[in-house]
């Protein structure tokens, strides 16, 4: 028996607690064409059932008994959307609408289960239902708003009727964010449709241009009636002209003498600005000739400078290989701190020599506390040697002996030592 899971027309998913199910010996689901089902354990998705039956419990099944297991059935054929805006406000203030149709199929089960638990709150049953319209309300509100009110916000609405691109644009927009949401929650897109509602524009278009055209032709009559004016007015002031053309002929030659004067002053003073303009080229020119020559001067000056400073250099050095090839090389370290004392102020060659001072009296000091440890540690290792020996002598009583004193410094050895080990020197012949 095939289980009714749908509540109203528009649901398109419902999840189904497992004790809703009939059934005693097997709570079993039959699935109908385009009808998916998916067995939730504890929440989780076990198993997706295409076609068939679909078994959540029941004695023959008795796995499932006790378990919290739900099935979410949901419906796979093509579903239509009519969606629509209803009050969209251009920049400059102008109503318009838009709607259209939104055709779409469950896709991705998975997807979907997850957007079916997300976006659906149980009953007291703990039944979950998803329809077209609780799509349409997440479109509406994620989407549709999003997409549309800040696009048609930013146009007037001259641009928006008369632009096909434009609306093409915002078409595109949407369409792509619808397609992008769907494809989120498991959904395919199969058909897109939108239709613009542009309120009355169209009508206050022809009303304006109408009244453009009525003002346009009483302008024209207008013009008409001013151009036999001007007409007019202007057959008098050639009358006028007439009666005084030998005054103007004659004003005119005094204006074009006038400017003739005023043409060569200008001309004049061209020129002079010209020769004034040569003659500060020609001193910049001498002066940067000069500053050219005093800068090889000083050139030719810091050259021989360094020639000489050179040749100084030259001579120290050969001095000094000849001190070290004859004396040494102390000799010539004596030379090159005789010559760095001499640079040096009084005061700071006594500070020198205190240092000088202080470092050979630590380094004497230094000398004599080692020479103090080693003789310590000589006459330790004596004393040692020799209690060892005593000791070895009373063990042994009148054994050979097993050690003797060095003839060189009289240290105690071992009697089958070869050298002392204290001085060195050869006892085998002993």
């Amino acid at each position: 028996m095939v289980f009714k899971w749908k509540k109203e027309a528009d649901d398109i998913a419902r999840v189904v607690p497992k004790k809703d199910v009939k059934g005693f010996f097997s709570k079993a689901v039959i699935l109908s064409p385009n009808e998916k089902a998916a067995m939730v354990k504890n929440g989780v998705v076990d198993e997706i059932v295409e076609s068939g039956k679909l078994y959540v419990g029941g004695l023959l099944k008795p796995g499932n008994i006790g378990k919290d297991v739900d099935v979410a059935l949901m419906d796979t054929s093509p579903k239509d959307l009519q969606w629509s805006q209803a009050e969209l406000w251009t920049h400059d203030n102008q109503k318009v609408a838009c709607n259209g149709l939104l055709r779409f199929r469950i896709q991705d089960t998975k997807r979907f289960f997850q957007m079916l638990y997300a976006y659906t709150t149980p009953d007291n049953k703990g039944t979950r239902a998803l329809s077209i319209q609780d799509v349409y309300k997440r479109l509406e509100s994620e989407v549709l708003t999003l997409v549309l009110e800040p696009e048609v916000r930013q146009e007037d609405i001259e641009k928006l009727y008369g632009n096909r691109d434009l609306r093409l644009n915002i078409e595109n927009e949407l369409e792509m964010r619808l397609r992008s949401t769907l494809s989120m929650w498991g959904l395919e897109m199969l058909k897109y449709t939108v239709q613009w509602e542009l309120g009355s524009y169209g009508k206050v278009m022809q009303a304006t241009n109408d009244f453009q055209t009525r003002e346009e032709l009483a302008e024209l009559d207008t013009l008409a009636v001013e151009g036999d004016l001007e007409r007019r007015g202007r057959e008098d002031v050639a009358g006028l002209r007439a009666d005084h053309a030998t005054v103007a002929t004659e004003k005119e030659f005094h204006r074009d003498q006038k400017l003739k004067d005023v043409r060569s002053d200008l001309e004049a003073e061209r020129l002079q600005y010209e020769a004034d303009m040569q003659e500060a080229r020609e001193a910049i020119g001498l002066k940067e000739e000069l500053k050219i020559a005093k800068a090889r001067g000083m050139r030719a000056e810091l050259e021989v400078e360094q020639d000489m400073k050179d040749r100084d250099h030259g001579r120290d050095m050969e001095y000094l290989k000849h001190i070290t090839e004859a004396g040494g090389k102390d000799v010539a370290k004596t030379v090159s701190e005789g010559r760095e004392y001499g640079r040096m102020s009084p005061e700071q060659l006594e500070a020198l020599a205190k240092v000088k001072q202080s470092e050979a009296i630590a380094k004497e000091d230094k000398v004599s506390f080692m020479m103090e440890v080693e003789d310590r540690e000589r006459a330790d290792s004596y004393r040692r040697q020799e209690l060892d020996a005593s000791m070895m002598g009373a063990a042994q009583g009148k054994k050979s002996p097993t050690v003797r004193k060095c003839p060189g410094c009289g240290s105690t050895i071992p009697s089958e030592a070869s050298f002392c080990s204290q001085c060195g020197k050869k006892v085998t012949d002993i």
